[in-house]
């Protein structure tokens, strides 16, 4: 009787957990549970929501080769999906019986790929034999700018839904059918990289839009408008640095960074809740995925770095720090080969500070108190102290809030972070930092010098 007991008792706690599991929404995978019994084809077909892909399957014969053995995962275009189509653009592709099978085979890979063996960055072949992309973001999961919707498990793959028609197209191609981007694409074509740029890659491509190069310094609008041999090298060596030979998809897991340009010269990559940053410039567009790489679209043309101490001399905002360390002695000093970390105080922050010594001791006390040997860019910045150049500690804070990160250093807040230099990294800061042993100067008109 105790037995009989037991497992009644034990038949009823399993039938509690299954219903707990049930009402919790727990996803109990059912895929795995219950077999499919129809291919990717059957189930496509029979669906309802995916009638102009299977006729067009049907013409390009397609349908018979998702009918094999597979296992296929086909990303498949709802109707809704045609019909955001330009109308002239999917007349023109449904009358073209050879790019519609190289599109249609384009959202096909070779494989079963669920949703959840998915990652950010994921570089899948297609049929066609060109790559697509996965993004995952908070908002969903994306093939290329298509969202990822339902999906069905079939007998030889699986089906997943999209809400766009995905149309294969290279780096070039992506900037040549963008209007913002005409500048751009005349650019390449002048400087000869096109050609570069049509190769498998993978590249990031940081794409000044019309707007940027029209609102570009005078230095830039002359390499635009000019046509002899150096101006076009000069143009040609710009272009480059806003190229990564890598691809660099923003998603989950994508971290703040530096990263080497085709120029030889390195750029910084930020991204946060507020989006993605390049070199502090906002990103416009991100995540337009080409077959060989990823395009973002920038209203800025990036300008390649400089020393520590040139960056400084061509900074209106920063040109009394650059008298401060002139008057020390310490040019030279920045424009070694560091790396250095230097934390730079504003115009502002001088003029908030008063006097300044004008000893040449005590100023390269202070001024060495702002410098770090290596390179510290924000995302490396922890809760601690850190050592300067004149040997003494500086207190470093960082609060991640709401609205995001605050560094502060000393007693100082940084205001711009990750100005890249050839030879370290610069942090704008709100005041000047004195060294502990050194008293504060008595506040006043500082003296020029």
């Amino acid at each position: 009787m105790n037995r009989k007991l037991a497992i009644v008792a034990v038949a009823a706690v399993a039938a509690a957990l299954v219903i707990g599991v049930a009402l919790s929404g727990v996803n109990l995978n059912l895929r795995s549970q219950v077999a499919p019994t129809k291919t990717v084809v059957e189930n496509m077909q029979e669906n309802g929501n995916f009638t102009t892909l299977t006729e067009s399957m049907n013409s390009t014969g397609l349908t018979e080769a998702l009918n094999a053995t597979g296992p296929f995962t086909v990303f498949a275009p709802t109707d809704d999906a045609f019909g955001e189509m330009n109308s002239m653009a999917e007349h023109r592709l449904m009358d073209d019986r050879e790019n519609l099978t190289k599109v249609l085979q384009y959202h096909v890979v070779p494989g079963d790929l669920t949703n959840e063996s998915l990652t950010n960055g994921m570089t899948l072949t297609t049929l066609a034999g060109v790559n697509l992309t996965v993004i995952v973001n908070e908002t969903g999961t994306y093939i290329n700018d298509a969202k990822l919707g339902q999906e069905i498990d079939s007998t030889n793959g699986v089906v997943h839904a999209v809400d766009k028609v995905l149309v294969p197209r290279n780096i070039v191609q992506t900037v040549d059918n963008d209007t913002n981007l005409t500048m751009l694409a005349e650019a390449l074509n002048r400087t000869n990289l096109t050609e570069a740029l049509n190769a498998t890659g993978p590249f990031t491509v940081f794409a000044p839009t019309n707007a940027a190069f029209s609102n570009a310094n005078e230095t830039v609008r002359g390499l635009m408008e000019k046509n002899d041999t150096a101006s076009t090298e000069q143009l040609r060596q710009l272009l480059l640095y806003h190229v990564v030979p890598a691809k660099v998809v923003n998603g989950n897991g994508t971290e703040n960074q530096t990263m080497d340009t085709l120029s030889g010269q390195r750029l910084v990559y930020r991204t946060n809740d507020s989006g993605v940053f390049i070199n502090n410039n906002e990103v416009v567009k991100s995540n337009i995925i080409a077959t060989n790489g990823v395009v973002y679209t920038i209203d800025s043309v990036l300008a390649t770095p400089q020393t520590i101490n040139m960056t400084l001399a061509s900074n209106a905002s920063l040109s009394r720090a650059y008298e401060v360390l002139s008057s020390a002695n310490l040019t030279d000093t920045l424009n070694a080969s560091g790396p250095f970390t230097v934390f730079v105080p504003n115009n502002e922050a001088f003029a908030m500070m008063g006097n300044v010594p004008t000893d040449e001791a005590n100023l390269t006390a202070i001024l060495t108190y702002h410098v770090l040997n290596g390179e510290m860019f924000s995302w490396q910045l922890e809760n601690g102290t850190v050592t300067t150049l004149n040997g003494q500690p500086l207190n470093v804070t960082v609060n991640h809030m709401e609205n995001g990160t605050v560094w502060t250093v000393g007693n100082a807040t940084i205001v711009t972070s990750d100005i890249i230099c050839t030879n370290g990294v610069i942090h704008v800061i709100d005041k000047v930092l004195v060294p502990p042993d050194m008293t504060q100067p008595k506040q006043g008109a500082m003296p020029r010098m």
